[in-house]
């Protein structure tokens, strides 16, 4: 092999392994984020004060970027803004966190990936004219199934009226996040852009409803403040967003989705572990089964046999 073509090769590799090690860290962080937001909506805090700790942070570091591209990024529309703010910002905080004050959040971390998945899927075939293909479509039915084993959860596979609402709110965020996916890819921002532009009127919003329905932050104990300022807005408002393109930039984003189906194992395992949530057969049925669905639909497998 020529020096040329080992130097090659060892960057590929170097490549390759930047790509991985932030796809992993971003996975570890959306499952982090779910598991925080469970324990906050179980202790003292209220889905306004996550809201807040969530944005209120990518609202001041990003804010050289809101400050450089406006509030409102030239060339952007007005229904795509709007999407992107709703899918992913305030409205979809206060859903998914509203949810997990009923659901566990190993039950969200299977539910709101898989969902949402199909929700991609409607939207793209229903606006866009999408038709998607044999195998991804066995890679949706599995999701659905995976979803539906969740009921043998509860005994005698009852559901109360409380996790029921939960898991609406769930699928609601999940079309949240679908319109999002869409939107942010007809908007021509680059993925630092978008998170500052939905971080700043996140915070406006957040702190508009706060105005009118109080907050409890000031009463909470100041370690589980910090913790969810870094798990809430650090991490997953900065960070992921930096590390998840680094994933597509040195993967691609077929392999940056392989690594982000990997959410609803490491969701379910943290929540059976730090929360203390109730784990068994069915449970590991649901991840494995939302796990190689979403591969599927998303093509990995086809772009493995390549």
């Amino acid at each position: 092999m020529s020096e040329t073509s080992a130097l090659s090769a060892t960057g590929a590799t170097e490549s390759r392994l930047v790509g991985v090690t932030a796809a992993l860290a971003t996975v570890c962080i959306w499952a982090g984020w779910l598991i925080a937001t469970r324990y906050a909506m179980t202790s003292s805090f209220t889905a306004v004060d996550i809201g807040l700790m969530r944005f209120v942070v990518p609202f001041v570091l990003l804010a050289p970027i809101w400050i450089r591209k406006g509030i409102w990024p030239k060339g952007l529309s007005v229904t795509n803004g709007i999407l992107m703010i709703v899918g992913s910002g305030a409205f979809y905080t206060l859903m998914v966190a509203s949810a997990l004050e009923f659901v566990p959040a190993s039950h969200v971390g299977i539910l709101l990936p898989g969902v949402m998945a199909v929700w991609a899927v409607l939207i793209a075939m229903l606006l866009f004219g999408e038709r998607p293909g044999k195998v991804r479509i066995v890679g949706y039915a599995a999701v659905v199934v995976g979803v539906a084993s969740l009921v043998a959860l509860k005994p005698a596979g009852v559901i109360s009226d409380d996790m029921l609402m939960g898991y609406g709110l769930v699928s609601a965020g999940a079309f949240m996040w679908a319109c999002y996916t869409h939107a942010m890819r007809q908007s021509g921002l680059g993925a630092l852009e978008a998170a500052s532009f939905v971080g700043f009127w996140s915070f406006v919003v957040m702190a508009i409803i706060a105005l009118f329905t109080g907050t409890t932050i000031g009463d909470a104990p100041m370690g589980d403040i910090m913790m969810l300022l870094t798990a809430q807005g650090l991490l997953a408002g900065c960070v992921a967003v930096i590390t998840y393109g680094l994933a597509v930039r040195h993967i691609g984003s077929t392999g940056a989705s392989a690594f982000g189906a990997m959410t609803p194992a490491l969701t379910a395992l943290g929540g059976v572990i730090l929360l203390g949530e109730p784990g068994n057969l069915a449970l590991v049925l649901a991840v494995v089964l939302v796990i190689l669905g979403v591969m599927t639909a998303s093509g990995v497998f086809r772009r493995a046999r390549i």
